[in-house]
C-alpha cells in the first residue's frame, strides 16, 4: 500500500471545488476515486520480479549494407 500524502489530498479537494458547479463531473470524479483507491488497496507487493535477459541485437558491420549496383 503506497503511502499517504498530505498535498494528494489537498489537490483531490482543489478538484473537487473547480467541479462543484459540474455536478455530473464531479460525481464522475469521485467514482474515479473509489474505483482508483480500490485497485491500489488490491495491489500485492511482488516479492521475486524475474529479471528480462538483455540481448543485444547484431549489428551489421556497413560493408554489407553496401548495394553492388553501383
Amino acid at each position: 500500500m503506497e503511502k499517504l500524502d498530505i498535498c494528494n489530498i489537498i489537490e483531490l479537494d482543489k478538484i473537487r471545488q473547480l467541479l462543484v458547479g459540474h455536478p455530473d463531473l464531479l460525481s464522475l470524479f469521485e467514482i474515479l476515486i473509489i474505483i482508483c483507491n480500490n485497485r491500489i488497496n488490491e495491489e500485492q507487493p511482488i516479492h521475486n520480479l524475474p529479471l528480462e535477459s538483455n540481448v543485444e541485437p547484431e549489428l551489421s558491420d556497413h560493408s554489407s549494407d553496401e548495394s553492388d549496383d553501383d
